[in-house]
Order: C-alpha cells, then sequence, then structure tokens
C-alpha cells in the first residue's frame, strides 16, 4: 500500500498499529513492507510510534490468553474470533490489542507525539460569540454554547469541539494539515474556510470555500466525503454519513448575528431558540414536531424569536413559573 493510498489511516497511533498489523499479519507484500519502511524514515514521531505500539504488541506475547480474548472481545476490531486463539494465529489480532491501546484500554502514552507548539482551550458558555486568531494565523468563531481545545504541533493543528458550533478560516500550510474532530467525525484541510457544528446527536460539517475531507467510523470500516463549496454533511450517532447540497448563508447567519429558519422542522426550531435562550422552551406537542416553519430572527432577541411562533405555526406559549416556556398545540376553532 502506497504512503497516499486513501485507506491508510490518518491518525499517528493509528497509522502506526496499521503497519505494525501488516508487518504482523504474515502476509505484507513487498511494496507494503518498503512503504511501512518508508513511513517510519519520513518523520521521528512515525518511528517513535511505531515502536511504542510494537512494544505493546510484544508485551501481549506475555499476557494471559483469558485478557487476550477479552481485548479482542471488546469490539475494537473487525471479525476477529477469539475462540482458540494463539500468538501466531493473532495475525490481524493484533489490531484489536493495539486499537483498544487507541481507545483507551491500554493507555499508549503521550510521548507518541512531540510537545505541542501551542494550546488553548475555549469555552463561550451561553455569552456572546467569540472570535480567536490562531499563532498560524487561522481565525476560529465559536457560536455560543462552544467548548473546544486547541493544539498546534509542528506537523499538524488539531482542533477538538467538545460542543457548539465553530466557523474556521483556516491558513493554508500543506506540511500542516488542520484537523478538527468532533464525535466521530474527523475533517481534515489543508486552507479553507467551513463551519462545524456539534449536537447531541449529530455533526455537520458545511464549506464555504476550498476543499474539506470527512471521515468517520474506524480505521479499518472509515467512510469519507470529499466537500466543496456549498456541500454539506452529516454525521449520525452510528457514524453514518449523509451529504447534500446547503445554503452556506443561512448555515452561517450567526455570524452577523440571525439564525435563519428556512423550511425548518419546528423541533429543530426550538432547539434552535434553546441555544440562545436564557430559560429553554418545552415542546409539548410531539404531534407537531415535523412542522415546518421559515422566518429569520434576531439572536440578541431571542424572547422575540419565541413570540413569534404562534404566527408561524399553530402553536400557544405558556408561561412557566420557573421561567421556561411550554410550546403547546393550538386548539381548532
Amino acid at each position: 500500500m502506497a504512503l497516499d493510498d486513501p485507506n491508510t489511516p490518518d491518525d499517528l497511533r493509528r497509522r502506526a498499529v496499521y503497519w505494525l498489523t501488516r508487518m504482523q499479519s504474515g502476509d505484507a507484500t513487498h511494496e507494503e513492507v518498503d512503504a511501512c519502511a518508508a513511513w517510519r524514515r519520513a518523520n521521528p514521531e512515525h518511528d517513535r510510534a511505531y515502536r511504542s505500539v510494537e512494544f505493546f504488541w510484544t508485551a501481549s506475547g506475555h499476557l494471559p490468553q483469558k485478557k487476550l480474548r477479552a481485548i479482542l472481545a471488546s469490539g475494537e476490531a473487525p471479525g476477529l474470533d477469539s475462540r482458540g486463539l494463539t500468538r501466531r494465529q493473532f495475525g490481524w489480532g493484533v489490531a484489536g490489542a493495539c486499537a483498544a491501546v487507541a481507545a483507551g484500554a491500554i493507555y499508549l502514552p503521550a510521548m507518541l507525539a512531540a510537545p505541542a507548539l501551542h494550546q488553548a482551550s475555549m469555552d463561550t458558555g451561553k455569552g456572546a460569540s467569540r472570535e480567536s486568531v490562531l499563532p498560524d494565523g487561522s481565525v476560529l468563531t465559536l457560536n455560543v454554547g462552544t467548548r473546544l481545545d486547541v493544539a498546534l504541533y509542528q506537523d499538524r493543528r488539531v482542533i477538538e469541539l467538545a460542543a457548539g458550533e465553530v466557523f474556521l478560516s483556516v491558513a493554508p500550510d500543506r506540511s500542516r494539515p488542520f484537523v478538527v474532530k468532533a464525535g466521530d467525525a474527523v475533517v481534515t484541510v489543508t486552507g479553507t474556510r467551513f463551519n462545524v457544528r456539534r449536537d447531541a446527536s449529530s455533526v455537520k460539517v458545511a464549506v464555504e470555500s476550498g476543499s474539506v475531507t470527512v471521515s468517520s467510523g474506524n480505521w479499518w470500516n472509515t467512510e469519507r466525503r470529499d466537500l466543496r463549496a456549498g456541500q454539506a454533511v452529516e454525521v449520525g450517532g452510528s457514524g453514518v454519513l449523509s451529504e447534500g447540497a446547503v445554503n452556506i448563508q443561512n448555515v452561517t447567519a450567526w455570524r452577523q448575528g440571525k439564525i435563519v429558519l428556512d423550511n425548518a422542522p419546528l423541533r429543530d426550531a426550538v432547539a434552535e431558540m434553546n441555544r440562545y435562550l436564557a430559560h429553554p422552551a418545552i415542546l409539548d406537542a410531539a404531534h407537531l414536531g415535523d412542522y415546518r416553519v421559515a422566518g429569520v430572527f434576531s439572536i440578541d432577541d431571542p424572547q422575540s424569536m419565541l413570540g413569534a411562533l404562534p404566527a408561524i405555526a399553530p402553536v400557544k406559549l405558556e408561561r412557566l413559573p420557573d421561567g421556561r416556556t411550554r410550546i403547546l398545540a393550538r386548539s381548532a376553532k
């Protein structure tokens, strides 16, 4: 497998796991052996990662068979059956132990990567949106309710989005890919402008300019989508990618202080309002969840957005003593 093969895992530790798996499988081709050696020579961090994973592989030979089977039974590797396992038969099973390492079952030491050149944590809470310029020139615009971590390394730039929404204007640098991790989704770019939103059940990525690659899934079963301007993808809770066109101006209207509801389901509209309301609204009319609504509202005045609902949907509002608002179906006259 060539070094630029799209099926080769992108994460440093996972790539090391991949190459060790191939080398220990007993059926690696000459091309793969050469490619693995070239990858290890290309960067000292690559060789360090490989040797660290190899250490755990060697150590696995001293693990009780019961422990090895438990690791494999964890479901971290594809199609593995630990019954009657011997170390030689382990073969592809090394992926199970090493993937468990990557997943945290056995922790790989932080020495796998060089220290970050820059690190920061950002949290906007329920307050205003925030803009931050990174040392590499990239600009992050965080929506309300957003939490993320930034780590810039010599050979890569990494954002981990824990919750919320961020618009990224990435400074071009082909030698340092820019990676955004959000739940099951991984977005990789070298320079572009795009929006990433992470909710409780999904991650949405929309591209304003340039291109991005969105991937999801384990390294042995990764789905990928290449997106260009005007395209978007949603990664569901199961890691499934669904792709389509998008109105990027509507998606990023929050940067101009607006919320654009364009034929949106009522349940989604209420969820959007709740990002900005001091006290959440409760949709107590589940059968109206799919009712479509439209409108443009100001983020600075979310109460007016809530107050406008009865004009665009068959609902009525009930204020509760604790400050919340119940949204009820309006009785037909």
